[in-house]
């Protein structure tokens, strides 16, 4: 089918009412296979068209209820992307059809903007992972959209051609169609399908069950064992002082993307001349999920440099630097005796406005006259 062909295929749908009720085709040749939804949840697409992409995916489904379904067959998963991906349905979590279409019908929608590159990251690397498939079974995805990606796909592409996955892709409306030829399996004529509306979805039933039972009734395809490419990552960044004290200063950024296990805070004194005093550096190690921390036990109108590292399993990413000075000890004013005794002496005074941790107060002994 060339690209003609596949807007003659629209042409009919948007003029024939009937396609609309098509039924799926039942698929009694597929053993073991994993299917996976990919949808996404953008708010173009919206809560009642979000529903009726629940039903197209439930009546794929139910074209496999001649099948074994769970480990040893048929495994179905939903995941939804927008500003990022989320698995709401994993290959592992049910074993009969009866829970997947139920699981199905309660996914709720929540909306944001399309992250397809993401989303085909996330689908390689999470949702297949090497934890979760199965040498034997065929890998399919179905990639539902009604837009353009916000993110760059060539990466992603890439890595879910290499993993063995067959991709087809349904776009919907103004789905960006040079970009949905990028994203699917070679031949795209026979891996992407388009509907004017979402309304219409019910008319690609027949071809898109059909097609992804052949699919997943095949052999697994090849996997491309290539080189690890690590993933760009960026950050820490934007690390400011927030809190200024006499001997704290509070510092926040913001988080580093990628598999961060932790940060690494450095704390160095800078002399008067402007000198860094590498002898009294303090190193700070932060959990992953933390962005913010107070460092305490400064010294007084210090100038200190302060530099944060994002800690990967197998690097130290980029570092992010700043600068600050701590407060002078707060004064005390208007010290006084308000009341005197025979053995004792009531003072006071006016504290400072800055926050401070205690008071300590000098009594000299002086000689007798």
């Amino acid at each position: 089918m060339d690209y003609s062909c596949v807007w003659v295929f629209i042409l009919s749908v948007s003029l024939s009412g009937s396609a609309v009720t098509a039924q799926a085709e039942a698929c009694r040749s597929a053993i073991v296979a994993d299917v996976v939804f990919l949808v996404d949840e953008s708010w173009s697409m919206g809560p009642e068209n979000f529903q009726l992409v629940k039903e197209f995916i439930s009546d794929i489904i139910k074209s496999f209820q001649d099948n074994v379904v769970g480990e040893e067959g048929i495994r179905f998963g939903v995941t939804v992307y927008s500003d990022v991906p989320r698995m709401k349905i994993a290959l592992t979590d049910y074993n009969t059809l009866e829970e997947v279409l139920r699981a199905v019908w309660d996914l709720p929608f929540e909306g944001g903007s399309s992250k397809t590159g993401e989303a085909l990251y996330f689908l390689v690397e999470s949702v297949f992972s090497s934890a979760i498939v199965r040498d034997d079974a065929s890998k399919v995805t179905v990639l539902i959209t009604d837009g353009r990606s916000s993110d760059a796909i060539d990466g992603p592409v890439q890595a879910v051609m290499d993993s063995g996955i067959s991709l087809y892709a349904v776009g919907v409306s103004d789905a960006d169609q040079s970009e949905l030829r990028k994203i699917v399996t070679e031949p795209f004529e026979e891996h992407l399908l388009l509907s004017p509306d979402f309304s219409y979805l019910g008319a690609l039933l027949p071809e898109i069950s059909r097609r992804v039972c052949f699919t997943a009734s095949e052999p697994p395809r090849p996997v491309k064992k290539n080189e690890p490419v690590p993933r760009q990552v960026i950050g820490p960044k934007d690390l400011v002082v927030i809190e200024l004290g006499y001997s704290s200063l509070r510092v926040t950024w913001t988080p580093a993307t990628g598999d961060v296990t932790g940060y690494r805070l450095l704390v160095t004194p800078i002399s008067p001349k402007g000198y860094l005093d590498s002898a009294q550096e303090r190193q700070i190690d932060l959990k992953g999920d933390v962005s913010s921390m107070l460092v305490t036990d400064l010294t007084p109108s210090t100038q200190y440099s302060f530099t944060i590292y994002a800690i990967y399993p197998d690097l130290i990413g980029d570092s992010d630097t700043v600068t600050a000075m701590t407060t002078p000890v707060p004064q005390v004013a208007n010290f006084r005796v308000i009341e005197e005794g025979l053995f004792s002496l009531r003072l006071a005074w006016t504290q400072p406005l800055r926050r401070i941790n205690g008071y300590k107060i000098f009594i000299p002994r002086c000689k007798q006259q």
